[in-house]
């Protein structure tokens, strides 16, 4: 039985599965990254190389993630208990090669102010130039992207959105139904505590206003 099969027949216990499968794992997926489709009968997924030597087991609840997305389904499974334990560890493991000496300085300094020093450092690198998509951390490659916007900005801004995703890699993320929630009541409570939160956040408007006017006259 292949494992997309298995997965399904798990999940839906008693619904037969009636689709041809295909998993393919390539090199174009970050770390521990994957997705699945469905097109009419058949449905793939698609894996990061970085799956190949982990536990069956595993990369079942990891299947089983994808195919409650495919579905809008909320089940929960042994398997992807699994998979959510590993994914909130992996960071261990993970190379921390990619230091942008910006963002190293701006980690350094949020991590001594807010996190006693205690937060392991993850890869840091500047993503694309997004106004809507300032930040973000992957727990698979434990990498803290930040927006090329920010390169330049005022050392309390970048601060800000560092600390941010920050706490997304000290409190993960939590699951139920199926579902994993990443902004949780403590992460929200946590965030307010950043210093002059409120000021910082209208002095963060400003700048992302004044990018939106100069992308608007091609500056």
């Amino acid at each position: 039985m292949s494992l997309i099969k298995r997965a399904y027949s798990e999940l839906y216990s008693g619904k037969d599965f009636g689709y041809e499968d295909k998993i393919t794992y390539s090199g174009r997926f970050n770390d521990y990254n994957g997705n699945i489709k469905k097109r009419g009968n058949e449905i793939e997924v698609n894996m990061s190389k970085t799956w190949r030597g982990i536990d069956k087991e595993i990369r079942l609840g990891l299947i089983q993630a994808l195919l409650n997305k495919l579905f809008n389904t909320k089940k929960e499974t042994i398997n992807i208990d699994l998979y959510n334990k590993f994914l909130k560890n992996v960071h261990i493991a993970v190379p921390k090669t990619k230091l942008e000496p910006v963002l190293v300085n701006s980690f350094d300094r949020v991590n001594d102010k807010y996190f006693y020093g205690m937060i392991e450092m993850p890869n840091l690198v500047f993503g694309q130039r997004s106004i809507a998509k300032l930040g973000s951390y992957e727990y698979g490659s434990d990498t803290i992207s930040i927006s090329q916007i920010f390169r330049e900005a005022p050392a309390e801004l970048l601060d800000h959105i560092m600390y941010h995703e920050m706490l997304h890699k000290k409190h993960k993320f939590y699951t139920k139904g199926g579902r994993s929630y990443h902004h949780v009541g403590k992460f929200k409570k946590e965030e307010k505590k950043f210093e002059n939160n409120e000021e910082i956040e209208q002095q963060l408007k400003k700048f992302l206003a004044g990018k939106r006017v100069k992308r608007w006259f091609g500056f």
